[in-house]
């Protein structure tokens, strides 16, 4: 009985496929990684900087205060909007000393008295609060103190001929601490999705060796088959049990796919639940009255999340609240647009349109 010859599709499999296979899953996994990275970063960058401008300009919204109130003779009075800003940390005036890395700390309007006369050294490495007694100056660097995270602005006081520095340490919103955490968490997924491109490599290298090893021994098999046929023998079959090896190293292979697979949706999730992490912030910042940096949370949500039904309503609050009325009911009407049934909504509309 004449056996036929049959070669096994894997024995022909080019080794170029395979190559070109594990080196489109390393670039995916690399522009994945970096996606998610670059969209994280923006989020964080964002609230870094509303976080700023916020400070700066209530900064400046103090600074023009202080100068038009400063005929009061009233202390208590003069800064009583810093006392009741639930915004404010601490709040002291520093006077200059011959080095100009340190201020003595003159009257504590709000914090710790205990801090009176007390050396303020300058740390920074732009003379940052020598800076504040020409013009108000921010300090961008984030401070904590236990579980309270502040980012310091200074404003110049003129009083008497002689040039204060008045320190303010304003309360920074909490995704603003939330950056090291998720950065560790981040870079803890690259390294395990890094070490499963390593473990592809490997196994992409012994696949190759292995598949020219078989496909060397096939040839000789072939060629040894080829002479026997000359020779007139028929009765032969070449030996295709390398599929069954074959197959349980791709079994081997995709499982490593699957990991790594299973790595992006984590860094997924960790974005998801930073979002909805910031937008439970918002919430409770909102039902503390801290509407700006409750607009500032719900702001961030809806840069990602677009269709965020409840995070332009909060805005919509948040606006109505500070009596930005056509703010608000721009707000009002885009939640509108995501759910036309709401009916709370449409009587904040209302009541809004009320108003105006």
């Amino acid at each position: 009985m004449k056996k036929y010859f049959q070669i096994s599709f894997s024995k022909r499999f080019p080794l170029l496929v395979i190559v070109t296979i594990s080196i489109c899953i390393i670039v995916v996994t690399f522009i994945t990684i970096q996606t998610i990275s670059r969209i994280y970063a923006t989020s964080i960058e964002y609230s870094y900087k509303s976080t700023i401008e916020h400070i700066e300009s209530m900064s400046l919204v103090m600074y023009n205060f202080l100068n038009a109130a400063n005929t009061k003779t009233d202390a208590n009075e003069l800064f009583m909007p810093i006392k009741n800003n639930p915004s404010v940390y601490t709040a002291y005036i520093a006077k200059p000393t011959d080095d100009d890395r340190h201020y003595t700390v003159t009257t504590v309007i709000k914090g710790k008295l205990e801090i009176t006369h007390l050396t303020r050294v300058d740390t920074s490495e732009e003379f940052l609060i020598r800076k504040g007694l020409a013009h108000v100056t921010i300090n961008p660097a984030i401070e904590k103190q236990g579980a309270i995270a502040y980012m310091e602005s200074y404003i110049p006081l003129h009083a008497d001929s002689k040039t204060q520095c008045l320190i303010i340490q304003w309360l920074v919103p909490t995704t603003a601490i939330l950056q090291q955490k998720h950065d560790a968490l981040i870079q803890t997924l690259m390294q395990s999705i890094a070490i499963a491109i390593t473990a592809t490599i490997i196994i992409v290298v012994v696949i190759s060796a292995i598949h020219s090893y078989r496909t060397k021994s096939l040839i000789q098999e072939l060629s040894h088959s080829i002479q026997s046929i000359a020779t007139g023998t028929l009765d032969i079959a070449l030996n295709d049990s390398i599929d069954g090896e074959l197959k349980t190293i791709a079994t081997s292979f995709n499982s490593l796919v699957e990991k790594i697979k299973h790595n992006d949706q984590m860094l997924h999730t960790i974005k998801e639940e930073t979002l909805a992490d910031i937008f439970k912030k918002g919430v409770a910042l909102l039902k503390d009255g801290k509407l700006d940096e409750a607009q500032a949370c719900f702001t961030v949500t809806i840069l990602y999340k677009p269709q965020s039904f409840a995070s332009y309503f909060n805005l919509g609050v948040c606006m109505a609240k500070k009596g930005q009325f056509d703010a608000a009911l721009q707000y009002f009407e885009k939640a509108k647009e995501l759910n036309p049934d709401n009916q709370l909504v449409l009587r904040y509309i209302g009541k809004i349109q009320a108003l105006q």
